[in-house]
């Protein structure tokens, strides 16, 4: 062993750092310094003591606040520090135009849907870093604990991939149609708000369990001459029937109690859209992960269609969180600027069909390949990033920055030596992925902070308490 780590080591002594080319072929070995040294040893602590130092002095605003509380100009005052307070923290939110107030329409909605007997919705599309209902469901206890409401949300009728927060069956009788990846596609363009739909010919079927439920709705285009729906759990059962053929339905149950599992079986021909499964009124986070998806499909979408399942559903919130994909096949300044200008094209679109909703884009976290034998950043990472923050603004778009709240370049080799991420250096850990959520929830508790203070509510209100499961 010792003889081959001396073999090794001279290796790396002589071997040219510009590597020795064969042919068509490049060889390169790791330079004696590399090997010595953790390349991420530098950055490995600098996400955590920056965030540290930003949550000291977020206390220390909030002390001053409190110092300040009876001032004349205390709202104003305290509104001004809370948007200090947003610029400087490690995980602020970037607004258009600086506008701090931008998501306070939602939460205006938010308050009264529990007066209203209305289920608010916040939208949450991503790429495969939001599978297995990760970050979403953070941002659903977070939101759910303050405006009530329950459940899992919008979920496919065919569950492909594993869930944190619900179980699923389907029989196997449905096909896939979608905007992304190797499936089916639909000329008419009619796919419904999660960017795909089933296709139901004949009798189906699909169970929901370790979850809870007192409200189900079943989005669908109706294709036959009757089609019918029976939801069943614990002696309870009602079968709900399209009464026309065509066009964007809902088929709604509200349940007696509220359940842990329920059945549904369906009967005709209809292109299933989502199921929605909340509980009581309130808000409910959906969780709709696009694997392979670069976050460019809305506008493949049928416009009129996408805007009734949007107001039909009460959606007061979009978050797009996209780019990782599109990062390994960008390999000019050009790529990045195109990318960026569809990504534009679809915040516009969304905005255009369904106006006054507010519009988050979470831009992609730091991303790791070899360079020259190297693990470390893509090298137009951070031009992606900046050139998605600049596009998602200038179109009315707020934008969240995953990369900086990280620690910016090579952040992703710190995450991974933490065990935050994967050694895929793309993906999340589930420690990662939590940790992540927590900063965007900070992100938002400040935001809403704000707007308290705006109406002349105490930050310190208490909020309701979270439903134990989702």
């Amino acid at each position: 062993m010792f003889v081959v780590i001396a073999l090794a080591a001279m290796i790396c002594v002589f071997f040219p750092k510009d590597g020795v080319k064969i042919g068509p072929l490049e060889l390169r070995f790791a330079t004696l310094e590399s090997v010595l040294t953790n390349s991420s040893a530098a950055s490995e602590n600098a996400e955590i003591k920056e965030a540290e130092k930003m949550e000291k002095a977020l206390a220390e605003k909030e002390a001053k606040l409190a110092a300040e509380a009876d001032s004349v100009k205390r709202v104003q005052k305290m509104q001004q520090m809370y948007e200090e307070v947003m610029k400087e923290h490690i995980s602020q939110i970037y607004f258009p135009n600086d506008n701090f107030s931008y998501f306070d329409a939602f939460y205006e909605k938010a308050g009264k849907a529990r007066t209203d007997g209305r289920t608010i919705r916040i939208v949450h599309y991503g790429d495969s870093q939001i599978e297995l209902d990760r970050i979403s469901s953070t941002l659903r206890r977070y939101f759910q604990g303050i405006f009530g409401g329950g459940g899992p949300g919008l979920l496919p009728i065919v569950q492909n991939c594993p869930s944190s927060t619900v179980s699923q069956w389907a029989s196997e009788n449905f096909s896939l149609y979608a905007t992304y990846g190797i499936c089916n596609r639909e000329k008419s363009k009619r796919y419904g708000m999660m960017a795909k739909f089933y296709r139901l010919n004949g009798n189906g079927s699909c169970t929901i369990s370790r979850t809870r439920a007192n409200h189900v709705r079943l989005l669908l285009y109706d294709r036959s001459t009757q089609f019918s729906a029976t939801l069943k759990y614990e002696g309870f059962e009602e079968t709900q029937t399209c009464d026309t053929i065509g066009g964007f339905q809902i088929l709604d149950w509200h349940l007696p109690a509220i359940t842990n599992t329920f059945k549904l079986s369906l009967s005709g021909s209809a292109d299933i859209y989502g199921l929605m499964v909340d509980v009581g009124s309130g808000v409910a986070v959906d969780n709709v992960p696009m694997r392979g998806s670069s976050g460019t499909e809305f506008t493949k979408m049928d416009s009129k269609l996408l805007a009734q399942c949007l107001r039909q559903t009460d959606v007061g919130m979009i978050i797009l969180q996209y780019g990782g994909n599109a990062m390994p096949g960008i390999k000019s300044e050009k790529a990045v600027e195109s990318y960026a200008a569809s990504v534009g094209s679809q915040i516009r679109y969304l905005k255009s069909i369904y106006p006054n909703t507010p519009i988050l884009f979470i831009g992609p976290s730091d991303m790791s390949t070899d360079v020259k034998g190297v693990k470390q950043s893509y090298p137009l990472m951070a031009k992606m990033v900046e050139e998605l923050k600049a596009t998602a603004l200038a179109n009315g778009a707020a934008f969240w920055n995953i990369y900086e709240v990280m620690g910016g370049h090579n952040s992703m080799l710190a995450w991974v030596h933490q065990g935050l991420a994967g050694y895929d250096y793309v993906h999340f850990s589930p420690a990662g992925a939590n940790k992540i959520a927590n900063y965007l929830q900070e992100a938002f508790d400040i935001s809403y902070k704000h707007y308290l203070i705006g109406i002349g509510k105490s930050v310190e209100m208490p909020a309701a308490e979270a439903p134990k499961q989702n």
